[in-house]
């Protein structure tokens, strides 16, 4: 369940998803002859809303939700070993997760806070995470998908349950622009610039 799927730089598929029989983070990749599968996080009931993408070298990250502890989870995977993290705790948080790598290749992550039904927004700056509450209007921040424009602005889509609307921001470089796209049903968003 929660599959997210990235392509290398040879057309190859990289898949992260939950294991829900199991409740663990897992990732798939195929070598060009079969499929190979690691569990990268089975600490507790994690890895559901992944989001994947690859850096520029074609290693993966994921960002993910933790059930058992209400967070938000972020893997990266370094060539040898995967390095997990927790980029926000605040409350319940971290569900309905959506990832996109800038040029730098720094995680940037949207995601929906439950205990305060707002979307946010992470981006690691290289020291710190730094966490944005992006529109608090209602209940809004389920179904989410990021992606940066050239200049590495995010820009996310995600679903208004209050208005039942699809709704889009993005980030200016000094403020959060968010408009209505339209009244629409509680599915899954996801976002693509021309």
């Amino acid at each position: 369940l929660y599959t997210s799927l990235a392509l290398d730089g040879t057309g190859r598929p990289h898949i992260s998803y939950y294991d829900s029989l199991n409740g663990d983070l897992k990732y798939a990749r195929y070598d060009g002859s079969s499929w190979q599968i690691v569990a990268v996080d089975t600490a507790g009931n994690v890895g559901q809303y992944t989001g994947m993408a690859l850096d520029a070298a074609g290693r993966p990250r994921i960002s993910y939700y933790d059930l058992s502890g209400a967070n938000l989870k972020y893997a990266a995977f370094d060539g040898a070993t995967w390095q997990l993290s927790t980029p926000d705790s605040t409350g319940s948080v971290g569900s309905h997760t959506s990832l996109a790598l800038d040029g730098a290749g720094r995680p940037h992550i949207s995601y929906y806070d439950d205990t305060g039904d707002n979307l946010k927004y992470a981006r690691y700056t290289g020291p710190v995470w730094q966490i944005s509450t992006v529109d608090s209007a209602g209940l809004v921040g389920t179904r989410t998908s990021i992606v940066l424009n050239a200049a590495g602005q995010p820009r996310i889509s995600y679903y208004d349950s209050t208005t039942g609307n699809l709704k889009y921001v993005s980030y200016n470089g000094s403020a959060w622009q968010t408009s209505n796209v339209g009244l629409a049903g509680p599915g899954n968003t996801s976002l693509a610039l021309d």
